[in-house]
């Protein structure tokens, strides 16, 4: 699956820390014409979630501007602080692949955390990923579950196999196969085997 991190802020400003808390730094608020509309500027520039998330977009896949990593994630950062599930994912992503910040698998699993306990089925899945890959799978396992019972393929194949392999869990050929016939319906080629 593809994932992205959190970005941290920006680097520190002449402004107060009680005004850094609250919008974009001064650096931050001058955004080009060419990503969107003044109101789209202004709204961002004021610290609305929406509005960031939509400049972090744009800065990202190059719509309207061109590509900057780095500036995405300022601005998905922007939207996270406020609580934005799909800015938290995306931030969470930045960090685990190293996308415009360095690669930082706490903070992307601190924005991972946030995102999926809103609700963001592939934060959870990204979770179990995390856990996984790290041998934690006491940790992992309801990660995994909570995407597969939302109906996500991957984590549905991910718990086919651990049920298979007993893998952090007692092992239960009839419960692997029924995340496998699960996956499989969604169209999992391996699930199929």
């Amino acid at each position: 699956p593809v994932t992205t991190g959190s970005i941290p802020s920006s680097a520190a400003t002449t402004t107060a820390p009680a005004a850094e808390a609250s919008a974009p730094t001064a650096v931050e608020a001058n955004l080009p014409d060419q990503i969107g509309p003044e109101t789209l500027r202004r709204a961002a520039t004021s610290g609305d979630a929406r509005a960031a998330f939509e400049v972090a977009l744009r800065f990202a896949e190059g719509k309207t501007v061109p590509a900057d990593l780095a500036k995405a994630v300022t601005w998905y950062t922007v939207a996270a602080e406020k609580g934005l599930a799909p800015a938290q994912y995306r931030l969470a992503v930045a960090f685990e692949k190293g996308l415009g910040v360095p690669r930082d698998a706490e903070k992307a699993r601190t924005w991972y955390t946030a995102a999926a306990e809103q609700g963001n089925v592939r934060s959870m899945h990204n979770l179990g990923v995390l856990y996984a890959n790290s041998r934690d799978m006491a940790k992992a396992v309801p990660w995994f579950q909570k995407a597969a019972d939302y109906g996500l393929r991957d984590s549905q194949f991910n718990l086919g196999i651990i049920n298979a392999l007993g893998s952090g869990v007692k092992q239960d050929l009839a419960v692997s196969y029924k995340w496998f016939a699960l996956a499989a319906r969604q169209g999992d080629a391996e699930a199929e085997k």
